[in-house]
């Protein structure tokens, strides 16, 4: 694949289709080109005319003389083939396509072959169709029909824009272009046929201009893919900033599986982001807010916040926030309090810490509360609410100076100003590294989304794996079809079940019970009962052997009655294990990001506490012990009120196998239940087993 460098960074571009008007798309990237001052060669391609907008036109892309590294191509969709075949022949690099129309299904499919099939083969990257287009201000390239640049001109800045969706993209860029943000890159990838948000986001992660990403998507086709360009811009110490829309949809397959209905798609989504270190807006607003904090100071370099009212009030407010928002409020001492009590007697907390509206007599009260307050706590942000003070010329001709000292004594922090400011002492703060907010929530959330993500997911090994190796050794090649068959497959790939044995009748359960010791579990074996309990076919603590002949006979009559035509092939006999945390261990193959795994709480009460962990698959053993742990699962498994504690390494091993087990087979699986995981002091053992078959599988 080529590189995208002609594409962001051309050195010379033509406009198939180019128009006079610069109203119309195919004579907007003309105009932006040209107001931009782009100093590549801009050829203008239109068969009716001499030239457009003052430069000299040809009739066709044979006529252009000398390299062309783009083409941004204006024309109706039955003629973009074409062009492209031209682009081909005429060694273009990169091609944006404008023109939509191109619809779904079959014909779409075709065309979008056609299209791969003549541009791979000569290293043509293809941004579209259906695209916006693109800019890039250090260069001044304009190559984009976007609306929003007729009244929003790109400053150049360090933040870079990678979007699905023009409409939504071009949206953002003009409420943070009004905040005074500027950008290095802005591209809206259409219905991405070739180059995606996932090729953007890597391009961005390495250049040197952009300092943050910010990206918006409807969907993706490679989850891997996106996962390792997240990964990539994480290593590149620049932050991102996402926004994921469609948040409901889950895939086809989820109802197959426990697990498929706890770890739907937009919950998978969610754990990429997460253990990918990038931020998920939930609005346009937190998105813009984050953006601004990252743009006018340096980020926080950890999650600690100091707050520093003249309000009680706007303090817990703030508390509240950053606990919602995952952020530590390291405490003021002793020592520290009473320090502050020097300066203003009537200040009171240890973070926030409210210096009271004893300091209205002096304000440059406030700055030096604010100097020993971080003096005293190790914060990586600091919060300062003014309320009205800026309003106030006295006030704030008191403040100015003490507050800017401050400023440049804490140039490495993240620094917010909360208050009513006017645009001139706004414009002068932010000039000195502040961001100023009006609504202390907002600011809290913004510092938040543009510190490193918490502890636990920040370090590498936290990262999903974006290309395991084939464990081929994992496959699975048997009938997996009913309980007993499944777990006799996963047995022989390292998963520990409980004992048990497979019989066919009451005489042969009598047996077997003997053999594995009082009490037993009875359940029944059937290929067309995924649920057993729901069907009547589970039977706890049989404890002798009149009761286990009684319960084989009766649950044979009750899963027919609930599943008249059901195939029986017989019962599982199991030792019934007493005490342990049950834990659910399952996978689902989502159709963006392929297998992944789930842990949380298990039983028949699984898909109602909902509390899981969910990860890209294959894990490691750190990977399988910090789902453990960012559950509530983790303190029942940690001996909760006296309880033993359970054997999490043994646990452990059983989530890496299965998640392996689960990688090799995605093609023929689409998801695995072991549902529960019996946890116990020592050992933890599978009781239960369901393979959902892809179409043709068994």
């Amino acid at each position: 694949m080529g590189s995208l460098d002609p594409l962001f960074k051309p050195r010379s571009v033509a406009i198939v289709g180019a128009s006079a008007d610069a109203n119309k798309v195919g004579g907007r990237p003309l105009a932006f080109l040209r107001r931009g001052g782009y100093a590549g060669r801009i050829v203008p391609v239109n068969p009716g005319a001499a030239q457009v907008q003052g430069l000299p036109a040809v009739a066709s892309l044979s006529e252009v003389e000398g390299p062309l590294d783009q083409a941004i191509v204006a024309v109706p969709a039955a003629r973009v083939l074409g062009v492209i075949d031209e682009c081909v022949a005429r060694g273009v690099k990169a091609v944006q396509i404008f023109s939509a129309g191109f619809g779904e299904g079959p014909e779409a499919a075709r065309q979008k072959a056609g299209l791969l099939e003549r541009t791979r083969a000569a290293g043509l990257r293809v941004l579209g169709p259906n695209s916006l287009g693109l800019f890039n201000t250090a260069q001044g390239f304009f190559g984009t029909f976007a609306t929003a640049l007729d009244g929003a001109w790109p400053k150049a800045g360090h933040i870079g824009v990678a979007t699905q969706s023009g409409a939504f993209g071009s949206y953002f860029f003009g409420m943070a272009q009004a905040r005074g943000l500027g950008f290095s890159h802005f591209v809206a990838t259409g219905n991405e046929w070739d180059v995606d948000v996932a090729d953007c986001i890597a391009f961005l992660a390495a250049d040197p201009a952009t300092r943050l990403i910010v990206t918006a998507m409807e969907g993706c086709r490679d989850g891997r893919k996106l996962a390792a360009a997240l990964l990539a811009a994480r290593a590149a110490g620049k932050r991102v900033l996402a926004m994921k829309v469609g948040v409901t949809a889950a895939g086809a397959q989820a109802a197959a599986t426990h697990t498929g209905s706890l770890s739907g798609a937009d919950r998978v989504f969610d754990a990429v982001l997460r253990d990918t270190g990038t931020f998920r807006a939930q609005t346009l607003q937190a998105l813009v807010d984050a953006a601004y904090v990252a743009s006018v100071g340096p980020l926080p370099a950890g999650r600690r916040l100091l707050v520093v009212t003249t309000s009680g009030g706007i303090g817990v407010l703030s508390a509240d926030a950053a606990e919602a928002a995952a952020l530590e409020m390291p405490t003021l001492d002793d020592a520290a309090l009473q320090a502050i009590r020097e300066i203003a007697p009537l200040a009171d907390g240890r973070n926030p810490v409210d210096t009271s509206a004893g300091i209205l007599a002096d304000l440059s009260a406030y700055a030096r509360i604010a100097e020993r307050a971080v003096a005293a706590t190790p914060c990586d942000a600091v919060l300062c609410y003014i309320a009205h003070i800026a309003r106030n010329p006295v006030h704030w001709g008191q403040l100015r100076e003490p507050l800017l000292a401050l400023r440049g004594a804490l140039a490495n922090k993240a620094f917010a100003v909360v208050g009513l400011v006017d645009s001139a002492i706004t414009a002068e703060l932010e000039q000195r590294g502040f961001a100023v907010f009006t609504d202390p929530s907002h600011a809290v959330h913004a510092l938040a989304a543009c510190a490193p993500p918490m502890a636990s997911r920040a370090d590498a090994a936290a990262a999903p794996n974006t290309q395991p190796e084939a464990l081929s050794a994992r496959l699975i090649r048997e009938t997996v079809a009913s309980e007993h068959a499944a777990k006799a497959a996963l047995g022989r790939q390292g998963i520990v079940f409980a004992p048990e044995r497979f019989v066919t009748g009451a005489d042969e359960a009598a047996k077997a019970a003997a053999a594995l010791g009082w009490p037993v579990v009875l359940k029944i074996v059937s290929p067309d009962i995924a649920h057993k309990t729901e069907a009547g076919g589970v039977a706890l603590g049989i404890a002798d052997e009149r009761a286990l002949r009684a319960a084989v006979a009766s649950m044979r009559e009750r899963v027919l009655a609930h599943r008249p035509g059901a195939r029986i092939d017989g019962f599982i006999v199991a030792r019934q294990l007493r005490g342990g945390v049950e834990v659910l261990v399952g996978t689902q193959n989502d159709p963006v990001f392929g297998p992944v795994i789930t842990v949380g709480a298990g039983g028949v009460l699984a898909e109602l506490i909902a509390d899981v962990s969910v990860r890209l698959a294959p894990v490691d053993r750190q990977q399988a012990l910090s789902m453990l742990g960012s559950t509530r699962l983790a303190r029942l498994l940690e001996g909760f009120r006296g309880a033993p504690r359970a054997d999490t390494e043994a646990l452990a091993r059983q989530i890496v196998a299965l998640s392996e087990v689960a990688w090799a087979n995605r093609d023929r699986f689409d998801g695995i239940d072991l549902n529960p995981v019996l946890a116990l002091p020592e050992g933890a053992y599978a009781l239960d087993a369901l393979i959902a078959c892809k179409k043709g599988f068994a």
